[in-house]
């Protein structure tokens, strides 16, 4: 039989996990609404990001990573998320800008001549059916808001620029300067 006394015990030991847990939801909701990001993929280095959303004075610059939304549906990779196609956006460091003359060879890429490190396109969709990559093997010039990226932090295996082209900047959601 429980009393008051029983009762009042059960509710003591439930208000601090209840108070703990509003905090610490609290405290990751703000940090997300402030733009505050967690990159927990080995594309880019892992670590929180402090994305700033792109508007129409936003430069973007060789170095930065952006959040966008490929173009393409990379199932079984996607997470679910926010974009268009039900995936959450990607990060990836902007290595080429417009004007920028980007070739793709089975060799890897360059941009303006320069070749990028362990950038072979990955060409493996034996290993997982129902994936097609493109790939777009040619030399291109960038055009005006048009952004090559490329996954630095894990260039090897990365989904990037090599697999669905160029990021258009109306598909930018945010930027992460590197200093």
């Amino acid at each position: 039989m429980l009393t008051i006394f029983s009762r009042r015990l059960h509710w003591n030991r439930l208000t601090w996990p209840l108070i703990a847990g509003t905090v610490v939801a609290s405290v990751i909701g703000s940090a997300f609404a402030a733009g505050w990001r967690i990159n927990v993929t080995p594309s880019e280095p892992v670590g929180v990001y402090r994305m700033t959303p792109v508007t129409s004075d936003t430069a973007i610059h060789r170095g930065d990573l952006i959040s966008f939304c490929p173009p393409v549906n990379l199932e079984p990779f996607m997470v679910p998320g926010s974009c268009p196609n039900g995936g959450a956006p990607f990060l990836k460091e902007v290595v080429g800008l417009p004007g920028d003359v980007v070739d793709v060879m089975a060799a890897g890429v360059t941009i303006n001549g320069r070749m990028l490190p362990l950038s072979e396109p990955i060409a493996h969709p034996r290993l997982w059916p129902g994936l097609t990559l493109p790939m777009d093997f040619g030399m291109t010039k960038l055009g005006p808001g048009q952004y090559w990226t490329y996954g630095s932090g894990l260039p090897k295996y990365s989904f990037d620029s090599r697999n669905w082209g160029v990021v258009e900047r109306a598909e930018v959601l945010a930027v992460e300067r590197i200093s």
